[in-house]
Order: structure tokens, then sequence, then C-alpha cells
């Protein structure tokens, strides 16, 4: 059965046969050794941020219940009776008694903390804090107070109120009690946990940032909290990671009441001990076993691999668009004769790519003289028209400006072979219609307003002719009052922009939606082929993004708006 497959095949059942012993006993080795490793520092490293965390929680725990308990105070409760509004006396004495009452509550406790009591009734404020004068402001108290400990950049802040129930709504409250603490305290237990292990403590808050110990590795801290925001952290947990080409293993623990984490960290090499010697164990047997392989994997890499790697690169290069390439292998096997029939398929598909190419460019040319031929004849219908229609009124001046319009508009047309012309040629020519327009519709004014870096610009011929003339036709000509119509030109941000309005009647948002939609579908017998030829030549000229854009004017009739980009001009 053996015999039945071919080289590459017998190799490669080779190296598997040789790679089985050396993956299983590396596999057991290293998974005992990373359990070892991960129930050591994760034992070790949780038992001290337990520790640690307690002592916070107590501590933070302890300011919280005065907090709520300082309200049944009788010196407080005595302090907000209106009827001591007039004995100022008494109240300096009581404000004294009840300072004294908080700062020995900040002897007694373990942290030095702040604590402000704000009396909404006689409108007043007590802090321990001698150094600022604080005023009550009944501003700060409009929004509810969150059911935590808040964190303002280098303490962390606390509201109590009396009621408990006036949490939701502070001005309802009799009493509001604010209790405040340096992070400073929290850095000197950070600088306590580190003194009697080999980890790095520090505190952590996704949106806050970090609170460190005083010899913290700065480095190693930013890195690792950058990974702590990417994932959605436990309540508790741990990871190993990599830092400065180090395996760390990390241990954090959430605050309860502060809502940030514990995090520590300690090396992976100081507890490897336990896998040194399977380790080494590994290292012998894969040693022995790859000079055992070398000349099994040279002999596949010369005869498949670099084969493989010819062919490969050819099939990107032949799927990226370049059909010329062509691959040589001299040595006789199944890779030359894949390779002669990779060089028969890509010299096929050369051939018929230009084909195709070709045939395209044909089409896309002949296409836009169909396209640029169309607009001719309606433009002569209308003028014939009109000259029928002014010769019957007797309007000989109209007759003989209409008529000198279709001959300059036929020389515009005729001069050259090139399908396309500059903004100026356009400007010159949509002028002389709109006089004419105007001898015509003497309540009609028009006026126009284009850049000179405009007007070197090539667009194609009889580009704005249409437009303007659907301006008149369906715009102005129906309404009985004066009419206006306005052509502008710009260029912002490497985008040309020439935008035509009028002041007519204007349509409904539907229509004009539908007018949009029409101009991308194919012509029919009900539709209008000027502004849809000019469409479609812009599309096919510059690109998917080009062409008219319909839109509500502010004077009331409809916005035309032609754009197309600088750098496919």
């Amino acid at each position: 059965m053996l015999s039945r497959f071919n080289v590459f095949t017998k190799i490669t059942l080779l190296i598997l046969l040789l790679l089985i012993p050396v993956i299983s006993l590396y596999t057991y080795s290293n998974r005992e050794s990373v359990n070892v490793i991960e129930s050591e520092i994760q034992r070790s490293t949780t038992n001290r941020l337990s520790f640690f965390a307690s002592q916070v929680e107590a501590t933070i725990y302890q300011l919280a219940l005065y907090g709520v308990s300082i309200g049944q105070d009788s010196s407080i409760q005595e302090y907000q009776r209106p009827d001591y509004a007039g004995m100022p006396y008494e109240r300096v004495k009581l404000s004294v008694a009840i300072l004294e009452k908080m700062n020995l509550y900040n002897a007694a406790s373990k942290w030095h903390s702040e604590i402000t009591l704000y009396f909404p009734r006689v409108r007043e404020v007590l802090s321990t804090d001698y150094y600022s004068r604080l005023e009550y402001d009944e501003t700060e108290f409009e929004a509810p107070f969150p059911q935590a400990w808040s964190y303002d950049g280098d303490s962390f802040t606390w509201h109590a109120t009396e009621p408990v129930s006036a949490m939701s709504n502070p001005k309802s409250a009799r009493l509001i009690t604010k209790i405040s603490f340096p992070t400073n305290h929290l850095t000197a237990l950070l600088d306590q946990n580190k003194v009697n292990n080999s980890g790095d403590p520090f505190l952590f808050s996704p949106e806050h940032g970090t609170i460190r110990n005083s010899s913290a590795n700065e480095s190693l801290v930013g890195q690792l909290s950058e990974q702590l925001k990417a994932p959605t952290l436990a309540q508790t947990g741990g990871f190993r990671t990599k830092l400065n080409d180090t395996e760390y293993y990390v241990s954090y623990i959430q605050s309860n009441a502060l809502g940030w984490y514990y995090v520590d960290f300690v090396p992976m090499q100081q507890i490897l001990s336990p896998i040194t010697s399977s380790r080494n164990l590994f290292y012998m047997s894969i040693t022995f076993l790859l000079v055992m392989s070398f000349a099994v994997v040279f002999a596949l890499y010369r005869s498949v691999q670099l084969p493989l790697l010819q062919l490969v690169r050819g099939t990107k290069r032949l799927s990226a668009g370049d059909f010329s390439v062509r691959l040589d292998h001299s040595e006789r096997g199944e890779f030359s004769v894949l390779f002669g029939r990779f060089n028969i398929m890509a010299q096929r598909i050369q051939e018929l790519i230009e084909n195709v190419y070709e045939e395209q460019l044909r089409r896309r040319e002949a296409t836009l003289k169909q396209l640029q031929s169309q607009i001719n004849p309606h433009f002569l219908y209308n003028c014939l028209f009109y000259i029928k229609n002014m010769a019957r009124m007797k309007n000989e001046e109209a007759v003989v400006a209409m008529s000198l319009n279709l001959g300059e508009y036929y020389r515009y047309i005729t001069r050259s072979e090139n399908d396309l012309a500059t903004v100026r040629e356009e400007v010159r020519m949509v002028t002389n219609y709109l006089k004419i327009q105007s001898l015509r519709l003497e309540r009609m004014r028009f006026t126009i307003d284009m850049p000179d870096e405009l007007l070197s610009v090539t667009v194609p011929r009889l580009t704005l002719q249409p437009i303007i003339e659907n301006a008149i036709i369906h715009g102005l000509e129906p309404q009985a009052e004066d009419g206006e119509i306005s052509v502008r030109g710009q260029l912002i941000d490497g985008v040309y922009t020439i935008t035509v309005e009028d002041s007519g009647v204007g349509m409904s948002d539907d229509a004009l939606e539908r007018l949009q939609r029409n101009l991308t579908k194919p012509l029919d017998g009900d539709m209008g082929c000027g502004t849809w030829n000019v469409h479609q030549r812009m599309t096919f000229l510059f690109g998917e993004d080009a062409g008219l854009r319909y839109s509500h004017a502010e004077s009331g009739g409809i916005r035309v708006t032609l754009t197309w980009r600088r750098e496919t001009n």
C-alpha cells in the first residue's frame, strides 16, 4: 500500500511519524509546567491582592458608614434649626463643636479625609478643609448623586444624604455629606504591599487610567494598561502576557467600593524551576531528531518546496492581472508537466483578455459617439420650431438672433472632431442661447458666474445647453411672473461643480426623485434625451461619481448640479 504513494506523501508521512512522539512529549511536559506555574502564581498573587483589597475596602466602608451616621448626630440636627438664624454666637459655637467631632473622627481613622457638610435649609457649609472658603452653591446638587465613589483625578469622593431617599434628588435633602480622600493613601498601601513580594501592584480603571506605587515600572504598567482596556474584565481573574520580551502572569480583582481593579503581575521566570528538567529533555530529543531529519527536509525543500513557491508566485501574478508571466523549470517530473500546462493557460488567457479589452474600447468609443450625436437633432428641432413661431409672430429681431445663434451653434460643433470643449466655450454658447431666450421671454433674467480656474477645464460638448433649455421650458415658461436663471461654477476639494438654478414652478419630491432615477435607466420614448445624454456622457468620461444631481432650489424652482473630479478630467 505504501508503494502507491508518491515521494512527497512518503516524506510527509515519515516526518509526521518522527514528530508525533516529540509533540506528545512536549505537549505533556508543557501542560504540566503551565498548570504548576499558573496555579502557583494565581494563588500567591490572588492572596496578596485579596489582602490588599480587604484593607482598602474596610477603610472605605468605614468612611462611607460615617457619612451615613453623621446625619444622626444631635449637634448637626440642632445646627439646622431655623430659630438659630438670629443667634450667631450659638451657631458659631455649635459649628466649632461639629468640626471638633469631625476632626476627632479623622484622627481615629486610618486615612485622613476631607469631610464637608452642606445644610440646604440654612444654605451653609462646614468643612474640615480650613484653607478653602466654601460657599453654598445649590447648582452642585441638581443632578442625582451616584451610588458609588467617584474619581476626579487626585481624590475619590462619596456623597451621602439625610434622608437616604434624597440621593436621587439632592435638593430635597436636609443634610448632604461629602467625604473625599486623596489617592496618596492608596499609593502608600501599594508601596507597602510591594515591599514583601516580587510583584508590581497598581490600581486600574478603563475610564480613568492607573494609580501606581511610587517605584512602579512605568513602561510595563503602561503596556499592561493598554492590554487591560481591550477585553471585558470579569470580577476576578488572571492571564498570561508578554511585556518587553518577558512573560508575566497578571492577576486582578475588582473593588466593590471603588469599581477599580487591583492588579498585580509577576515574571514567570521566578517559578520556572519545576519545568527545567522536562525542558532540557525536550531540547535534547528535538536536537537528535532534527539531525536525523535534515537530509529528508533538504530533499523535500528542493524537490517540492521550491517548485511550489515558483508556482504560487506565478499564480499570484496571474491573479493580479500580469498575464505575461511564464514559469521555467528545467528538471523533469510532476512539476515540469504542471508548469507547461500553466504556461499554455496563461498564454491563452492573455490572448482572450487582450481581445476582450480591445472590443470594450471600441464599444465605449461607439457609445460616446452615439450619445454625442443624439443631442444635436434634439437642439436643432427646438431651434427650428422657435424660428417658425417667431416668424409667425413677425418678430424679426428674435428670428435673426435665433438664426445667428443656430449658425454659431453648428460652427461650434463642426469646427473640430474633438468631442470635448472647454468650459469657456460652453459658457460662450449658453450666453448666446440665454440672450435669444431672453428676447423671447422678456420677463426672464440670467446671471453667469464662472471662476477662472474652471474656464480651461474640458467637458463634453453641449453639456450646459440642454440643462438650461429644460429650466426655461419646464420651469420659467409655465409661470406668469418674472423668472431668473443662475449659472455658477466652483472647485472644492478637487471636485468641479457647475450649478444651474431657476426660479420656476418647481416640482414635487416624488417627481424630482423619479427624474433622478430616469438618468440611470435605458432611454425610452417617455423620457427626454437632453439631460439623459448629458448624464450618460459625463458618466462614461469621468466615472460613476460624475453626472447630474437634481434638488430643490431656494427660489422655489429646480437646482441641477453637474459634478466631476479634477483627477479624472
